[in-house]
């Protein structure tokens, strides 16, 4: 709850309207944009992960190709952040040896963290991309309900009307590779860059 991901930058710098209660759209449109590219990728990557867990194989491959794909630091240190704090929350929740072992990893991401957990519970592909896609998204929103005069009627309109493309998301990320799939996502990528030197902040990323 602490990570904005660059939106508290793109906000500022008036690349999402901040009237968002008259152009609901321009929030919408970026969450859409970020499915469709950033989010696309996290997805592939979640769902390499999953596999790795039903197979029992390592994923510090993975976590070094998805560091490698996040060009802003704060983007890149933030998904770090928030997947080992994702990891060691489920391995105190649930007593599984490779839950343990993938909370011990210094480089572990979210999407990463998140597809590899649900896959040693065995909760289905689909399901578990979709339910990382959600949150994220989720999450968005919250953070833009703390910087734009946005009301939780609204907000909860738009987590409902983004769930076709967060579906179309999760269809599109199942005929990706992990090794090809990459995003181009300046804008967020740009902004994240651009946090530290914000006047004010009130999240870290």
């Amino acid at each position: 709850m602490s990570h904005s991901l660059g939106l508290e930058t793109l906000i500022f710098d008036e690349d999402i309207d901040s009237s968002v209660q008259k152009c609901p759209g321009s929030l919408t449109g970026y969450l859409q944009d970020s499915l469709s590219e950033s989010l696309l990728m996290e997805a592939v990557f979640c769902r390499e992960a999953h596999g790795r867990a039903l197979q029992g194989k390592p994923v510090c491959d993975l976590n070094q190709q998805n560091s490698a794909r996040k060009q802003a630091r704060e983007s890149r240190e933030a998904s770090l952040a928030i997947g080992r704090r994702f990891a060691r929350l489920a391995a105190a929740l649930h007593s599984a040896p490779a839950l343990s072992a993938l909370a011990g990893l210094e480089e572990l991401h979210h999407s990463v963290a998140f597809r590899y957990t649900l896959g040693i519970l065995a909760i289905d592909a689909d399901l578990t991309v979709s339910a990382f896609l959600h949150q994220t998204v989720i999450s968005l929103i919250s953070a833009a309900q703390r910087l734009l005069p946005l009301g939780q009627t609204l907000a909860s309109r738009m987590a409902w009307d983004l769930k076709p493309a967060i579906l179309e998301t999760v269809e599109r990320s199942r005929s990706l590779s992990f090794s090809t799939v990459g995003s181009f996502a300046h804008l967020p990528e740009l902004a994240s860059m651009r946090h530290r030197c914000l006047p004010t902040r009130l999240f870290i990323s």
